[in-house]
């Protein structure tokens, strides 16, 4: 008895270790997929630029028949350092990273003087002026009382995001801003976008009509029944766009053999349908689905 069952025990520690083997197989061969893919991304990356210091046109079709160079690892990595860590932001706003215990500024973006309407500060006794914003510069100086205050609180706070956006003034204009913190490796990020007084949300009735339109929203997705990925995706671009008012709310799927498909939309009637188009495994880089699966939502301006 004892021995039927230690002989029962086997074929179950068999079947979990070919069990095991086939998720250590796929892992290796999606690794291997990805490994390739940086490859190749890193090539044409490679080419596109090359084509932009002799000035002629990079053609894309041509370039991914012809690849056929290889690419020296350091090239490699120092392409997916700067897929992950471009050095740009999108235009509309501008950023400033500080040091979380001090608030003194530890980087910044070069349209923040601009955008935040920050002029020099004459000093007399030195006959010369003082950059108003530089590395050093106590970030809450560029803001009113009231608004430093409300970002003194926010940084404070356990989960830093859960009060995004503050609404914040600057000092030396007084127009305000939507201010965004969130926390990285070296301090915190504020992410500055200008606000519009006129805005909605800003008013009371405003804030209620967007906590409706929320709610509706997670009622909804409640709601639906389980296992419909589909009708899930297409509910969610819908109550995406609703609540954001954006022209184009989309879902993209990578397959297994890594291309891509826009599997639900939402968008305005003028605009062209992207629906159910594929787009090849090179033109979303594997670096840049790796911070995708870090940050789920990307938006576009403009």
């Amino acid at each position: 008895m004892a021995s039927g069952g230690r002989g029962g025990a086997h074929p179950q520690q068999s079947r979990s270790s070919w069990g095991s083997s086939i998720r250590a197989a796929q892992t290796a061969d999606s690794m291997s997929k990805a490994v390739a893919q940086y490859t190749t991304d890193a090539r044409l990356h490679a080419v596109f630029e090359q084509s932009g210091e002799s000035g002629k046109s990079f053609d894309y079709s041509q370039s991914i028949r012809t690849l056929s160079q290889n690419i020296p690892e350091e090239q490699i990595t120092a392409y997916l350092s700067k897929i992950q860590r471009g050095g740009c932001i999108q235009p509309f706003g501008c950023t400033i990273a500080v040091d979380e215990s001090t608030f003194c500024v530890i980087a910044y973006s070069e349209n923040a003087i601009e955008m935040l309407h920050l002029t020099p500060q004459s000093v007399p006794t030195l006959d010369k002026k003082l950059e108003p914003l530089t590395v050093g510069t106590d970030v809450r100086t560029l803001f009113t009382p009231s608004s430093s205050l409300l970002l003194e609180r926010a940084a404070s706070a356990r989960e830093i995001t859960l009060l995004n956006p503050i609404w914040v003034h600057s000092r030396s204009s007084g127009k305000p801003f939507y201010a965004i913190l969130h926390r990285i490796d070296v301090g915190i990020v504020i992410d500055l976008e200008p606000a519009r007084m006129e805005d909605p949300a800003l008013s009371i009735a405003g804030a209620v009509q967007s906590q409706k339109l929320a709610v509706r929203a997670i009622s909804r997705l409640q709601s639906l029944p389980g296992g419909d990925i589909k009708l899930l995706c297409d509910t969610v671009v819908h109550n995406v766009r609703e609540l954001t008012g954006y022209d184009r709310v989309m879902v993209y799927k990578f397959h297994e053999d890594e291309h891509g498909e826009v599997v639900a939309e939402s968008r305005r009637d003028d605009l062209e349908p992207y629906m159910g188009l594929h787009y090849p495994a090179t033109d979303i880089p594997q670096a840049s689905r790796f911070l995708f699966k870090q940050n789920r939502v990307r938006m576009i301006a403009d």
